[in-house]
């Protein structure tokens, strides 16, 4: 997928349905790091991909796991009570990321995955239904 059919196809937060996915939307997605956080975490600006790391792991009280099963292809994985949250970079890079990209949200113990074009997240809690997001985050 290209940038242009991402935007056309991407909602905002107006079109969210599900309360899980607006709160991700609206605590983790959305806000920014200030300057100070970012100093003593050691990211820079540019480093959305760490930043959203931290944020997952602070909103959801999760920490670092290894890879398995279904997530075994995401470049970063992090767990919690509830499950597994998977995080790929650049999905839609090249045809060999976007292949890998369609395989791990089709996979099935993925409930939700949400498509950020240069990020995707997905997760694996039991309490979710099916769900695949594209959102335009600017």
């Amino acid at each position: 997928m290209n940038r242009l059919e991402y935007i056309v196809r991407a909602k905002t937060q107006y079109d969210i349905q599900s309360p899980f996915v607006y709160d991700l939307y609206e605590n983790v997605l959305s806000p920014r790091l200030d300057e100070a956080t970012l100093s003593r975490l050691g990211l820079s600006r540019s480093d959305r991909f760490g930043q959203l790391c931290y944020k997952l792991a602070d909103h959801y009280g999760a920490e670092s796991a290894t890879a398995s099963g279904a997530l075994s292809s995401a470049d970063a994985v992090l767990a919690n009570a509830d499950g597994l949250i998977g995080l790929v970079r650049s999905p839609h890079r090249n045809r060999e990321r976007e292949q890998l990209w369609e395989r791990l949200f089709k996979e099935h113990e993925v409930t939700l995955s949400v498509d950020m074009f240069d990020t995707g997240l997905v997760f694996t809690s039991k309490r979710l239904s099916k769900q695949h997001v594209v959102f335009r985050i600017f």
